[in-house]
């Protein structure tokens, strides 16, 4: 028969807790970053058929003829248009937008003016759908935290 020695648990060191806490707090931090990314990602599952809808519906109404594009959509995005985009994309207002990108209101109405002359539409909704199905923007503009999320 043989004596087991009782074994004694040492407390954990400091650097062993603070790697346990950095550990933990990632790990939440990534499950609150993919479940908020899964919220968006779920809208836009739920919106694109409208979208897409809305596209359609002004593509038949502003194109006479179905096989050719306008020449206003031969004209590309600024950067500073994509951004005004894709803030739109996410539902800013025009004031938050202008907040965020340190533009006054109206200048956003201006960029939002000149997206809809080159994309040929007359609104936020169709003019998002034509640029999320031509690929000028992406679901992962739209899905990524902007540069001052991060």
């Amino acid at each position: 028969m043989s004596l087991a020695q009782p074994t004694e648990t040492r407390p954990p060191t400091w650097r062993e807790e603070l790697t346990h806490d950095l550990a933990d707090a990632t790990e939440k931090t990534r499950a609150a970053w993919l479940s908020q990314r899964n919220v968006v990602a779920t809208y836009l599952r739920a919106v694109m058929p409208h979208l897409e809808a809305a596209f359609h519906r002004g593509r038949r109404g502003h194109l006479r003829d179905l096989g050719t594009l306008p020449p206003s959509l031969m004209h590309p995005l600024t950067g500073r248009e994509k951004q005004v985009v894709v803030r739109v994309a996410r539902g800013m207002s025009n004031a938050k937008t202008g907040v965020d990108l340190f533009l006054s209101e109206d200048t956003i109405k201006t960029h939002l003016q000149h997206i809809y002359k080159k994309t040929g539409t007359h609104d936020r909704a169709h003019a998002v759908a034509l640029l999320l199905i031509r690929g000028d923007i992406t679901a992962a503009d739209v899905l990524e935290p902007l540069d001052d999320d991060r």
